[in-house]
């Protein structure tokens, strides 16, 4: 008698990326008290899903749009800025695709894609410290190192 061996193969399909934020990466560490370009890409998962646009926020202080830099004006490559100055600390950008059927008005998809960074303090290199503080007493004479 013979044995027969069936096996199934389970195939499993990635879905498809909508949204993606390129820069900042995500717990990159960012030089804090400017605003932030923040770069990405965005593409809706089927044809059902038309009319889309990109928005972007920091922080949680409300989202704001971004500029789209795919052809014919889509956001199949964005770029938008931080809606404040980085802090230092953690810091948070969060993007948002909407998109809508060819006549809605209601978003029939809606993604959203947050990436952490930190907001580092950074030395002015044009400053100059002629006394640093570790090499004068409050006394204002100098310490001499002893042996």
């Amino acid at each position: 008698m013979a044995t027969i061996l069936i096996s199934i193969i389970r195939v499993q399909t990635a879905t498809a990326i909508l949204l993606r934020i390129t820069s900042p990466d995500q717990g990159e560490k960012i030089s804090a008290g400017s605003f932030l370009t923040v770069t990405g890409t965005a593409a809706p998962s089927n044809a059902t899903h038309t009319k889309c646009n990109v928005q972007l926020q920091t922080n949680q202080n409300g989202y704001k749009p971004v500029s789209p830099l795919g052809p014919a004006g889509t956001y199949t490559k964005w770029k938008g800025t931080t809606s404040e100055p980085v802090k230092v600390g953690a810091n948070q950008v969060e993007g948002q695709l909407l998109c809508y059927a060819a006549n809605g008005t209601t978003p029939n998809l809606i993604k959203h894609l947050v990436h952490n960074f930190t907001g580092i303090e950074t030395i002015n290199a044009n400053s100059t410290n002629v006394n640093p503080p570790s090499t004068i007493k409050p006394s204002g004479m100098p310490i001499v190192p002893t042996r």
